[in-house]
């Protein structure tokens, strides 16, 4: 689904106010990493480490965890399709509704699918090699608990459960299952850099897992799928990890708010999340309508989730900004509710 993500204001031929459609931090990339970055642009006149060996190292630090564990890649989705690729022909299963891409790179990689309720996840049975569980999940923000997912490895040895953390910065409501990495060898983690960090134009993600699975993956993955000046953000994100951390507490105190306000609104149910996205079901299906609306009369860009295996046209996506900017969006479905 190359073209029906969220962030999609490319489509549009004016600038937006605002954009809700986007889950990546509000604020926009750090200061001080656009900085380092400046000065690391001669860089880019020599080829980059294959395998981004000194950001491994790092990020293996950063976890607590040996290289061996650690997989670079150039986003999460190229983690998605590595997988994807090394149980190519098997079956495997999805929790709907979710993101994408795990569909996507299993049907490339010729993986029969099976799709369960991503709420249900835990009263599920598992005879597949591999299933997908984003968590906390997008696009609804729900989240299953270290205790839970624990229990689902050792009640399934012979299946592999790709955990996708890109949003576990995003919550108080969870924990990592980093922790776990050592226990289980039928986990796999994939974390992202580009939401917290506000840098998904680089493109940098990474896999936690088994040394064994870490090795069978670098071997079918293309060199030099991570440039020079990803690799360059990956070592300044985690030498100056706490400094540039964004203040998680005050996004989710303004996503709280905005989820009560729009709920308010006639017309529109919340979905609760712990999270600073949130879905929100519209009485009527009118997705498509209401994201053009807030596009071109208010410049206000959404998340049109009726693409979502699961869901329909009666739902969006929005993901909170900061507080003036939240109450322009309040304003626009207030505006909408009463035509």
């Amino acid at each position: 689904m190359i073209y029906g993500h969220g962030d999609d204001g490319y489509r549009y031929a004016f600038s937006f106010k605002a954009n809700f459609s986007s889950n990546v931090w509000h604020e926009g990339t750090p200061k001080e990493l656009l900085s380092h970055l400046s000065e690391q642009l001669p860089s880019i006149a020599n080829y980059p480490t294959p395998n981004a060996d000194e950001l491994v190292v790092k990020i293996a630090a950063h976890h607590q965890l040996k290289p061996g564990h650690v997989v670079v890649t150039n986003g999460a989705t190229e983690a998605f399709y590595a997988i994807a690729n090394l149980f190519s022909g098997q079956r495997g299963a999805i929790g709907i509704p979710t993101f994408s891409e795990y569909e996507d790179a299993s049907v490339k990689n010729k993986i029969s699918l099976r799709y369960y309720e991503r709420a249900e996840v835990v009263h599920t049975e598992f005879d597949e090699a591999l299933v997908f569980l984003c968590n906390p999940n997008n696009p609804d923000g729900a989240s299953t608990p270290i205790s839970e997912i624990e229990q689902l490895l050792r009640t399934y040895p012979e299946t592999t459960f790709v955990i996708d953390e890109a949003y576990i910065d995003f919550t108080f409501q969870i924990t990592s299952c980093v922790d776990l990495i050592f226990k289980y060898s039928n986990l796999i983690i994939v974390k992202s850099l580009t939401k917290l960090f506000s840098i998904p134009g680089l493109r940098l993600g990474y896999i936690l897992c088994h040394e064994e699975i870490g090795e069978k993956l670098h071997q079918q993955k293309m060199p030099w799928s991570v440039n020079a000046m990803a690799i360059e953000a990956g070592k300044y994100i985690f030498d100056h990890y706490t400094q540039i951390h964004p203040d998680m507490k005050l996004l989710l105190e303004y996503s709280k708010t905005l989820q009560q306000q729009i709920n308010a609104i006639a017309g529109c149910t919340v979905i609760p999340s712990e999270t600073n996205y949130f879905l929100v079901k519209l009485e009527t299906p009118d997705s498509a309508k209401l994201k053009e609306y807030l596009a071109h009369t208010h410049q206000l860009l959404i998340r049109d989730a009726s693409n979502f295996r699961g869901l329909d046209a009666h739902y969006i996506r929005i993901a909170s900004q900061g507080l003036q900017k939240n109450e322009v969006l309040v304003k626009a479905l207030q505006a909408w509710s009463t035509n």
